[in-house]
């Protein structure tokens, strides 16, 4: 049946996204004579790639290290950053037509500074290279047959000799996310390891969020449990509706929508302790009249909203006089400034996190070919496996360097 089959490939990628569309270059640009077809659900490829980076494509970051990917298969991202390093990810773009440039922080991004530029290099040359694409040919299920693969969708059945997993997550849902192929690997016998957003707003409980809304402030935010800090990070923070965002809380919400009974803890004069918070107010209040009020106090400190807020969660009226402030007062207003509580409410609403947490676990994967251990011949790559990074172009990298992994396993 397959080899009368005229979409019988010999290589099919599942996914037309970033890792998808990179996979398929790869192959057919060091392989002109292979038959290779990208399979994609939505009516248009790339569509997530075009707001990455707020639309500007963070590809990778030179300065990405281990410690920021997580997950059951963070192993891999730690060996792909060796065996495809960043540097490499640039000059493969480099050799197909993309222009790079190198920001602050080791952040890279095309020389345009527009995601579309991305998108354009890969279509452009997978168009001259030859490379088949089916849009709205979503995959409901992929059967092994003897040589390959059978992918059932409505459009008709593939065969693919070879065929790679790169359809992402469930992150981004109005770009097309579809994780209905989870279902398929798993009733092929992969496990499915638990999905949840990361990169993402943190939804919490607070009563000041409302006055607050809009506001960006410089912080360190730490996520909390038991009074246990588990991890924090520094950077600005934006207090939205019933949630926490920021990129320095987007690095934290991959734990907190994983664990329970956390709290987010803001410091929001970073590098200062209560101790040195109650020494400024030593200081300014020398300056200050006694019947200058509690609010006059943080003047200058803080946006007027937010200095109520943190005199209401102290317990302090805004109209009180300085000369009435006590020990204690100034105690609890210090240790509110260095120690903001929020409640965390854990969510798996999808539809504003960049990336899925969770996916087909390490186990099951080889990481040094991305070949599924269960099945030769089948890859899974990018963000279908259990593997995700943090903000600033780690999550890009290990899409690549996996897509790139599987390209050349199955060139060799």
């Amino acid at each position: 049946m397959e080899r009368n089959n005229p979409n019988k490939k010999d290589v099919i990628i599942i996914g037309g996204g970033a890792s998808g569309l990179f996979a398929a270059l790869l192959v057919k640009s060091e392989n002109e004579n292979l038959s290779v077809a990208v399979l994609e659900s939505s009516d248009r490829v790339g569509r997530k790639l075009l707001v990455t980076g707020n639309g500007r494509c963070n590809l990778t970051n030179v300065n990405l290290t281990p410690e920021m990917y997580h997950g059951s298969f963070k192993y891999c991202a730690e060996h792909l950053l060796k065996a495809c390093p960043p540097q490499k990810i640039i000059d493969i773009f480099g050799s197909f037509g993309l222009p790079t440039t190198i920001e602050q922080g080791g952040l890279v991004y095309p020389r345009t500074k527009q995601a579309n530029s991305v998108l354009d290099i890969l279509r452009l040359n997978l168009k001259n290279y030859g490379v088949e694409i089916y849009t709205g040919t979503k995959v409901n299920s992929i059967s092994a047959h003897r040589g390959g693969y059978q992918l059932k969708t409505a459009s008709g059945d593939f065969f693919g000799n070879k065929v790679i997993v790169a359809t992402g997550g469930k992150a981004a849902p109005s770009t097309g996310a579809d994780v209905s192929i989870f279902e398929a690997l798993n009733k092929m016998g992969h496990t499915i390891t638990p999905l949840y957003p990361t990169l993402c707003p943190v939804t919490v409980k607070s009563p000041y969020l409302k006055a607050l809304k809009g506001l960006r402030v410089k912080a360190k935010v730490s996520l909390v449990k038991d009074n246990r800090v588990i991890k924090s990070e520094s950077g600005e923070l934006q207090f939205a509706d019933n949630a926490l965002s920021g990129i320095c809380v987007f690095n934290l919400s991959r734990l907190a929508n994983t664990m329970d009974n956390t709290e987010i803890s803001v410091n929001l004069y970073e590098g200062f302790s209560a101790s040195g918070i109650l020494t400024l107010f030593d200081k300014k209040m020398r300056r200050l009249k006694g019947n200058n009020t509690a609010e006059d106090l943080l003047t200058g400190m803080f946006s007027k909203m937010l200095s109520l807020a943190l005199l209401k969660e102290s317990g302090i009226l805004p109209s009180s006089p300085i000369s009435e402030l006590d020990k204690n007062s100034l105690n609890n207003l210090a240790e509110t400034i260095t120690d903001f509580r929020f409640t965390v409410l854990p969510h798996k609403d999808f539809s504003k996190a960049q990336v899925t947490a969770g996916g087909v676990p390490g186990n099951e994967i080889d990481m040094f070919t991305m070949e599924s251990k269960l099945f030769r011949g089948l890859y899974i790559v990018g963000e279908a496996t259990d593997c995700d990074g943090d903000c600033g172009g780690a999550n890009l990298q290990y899409a690549f360097a996996s897509a790139y992994t599987a390209a050349k396993d199955i060139l060799s």
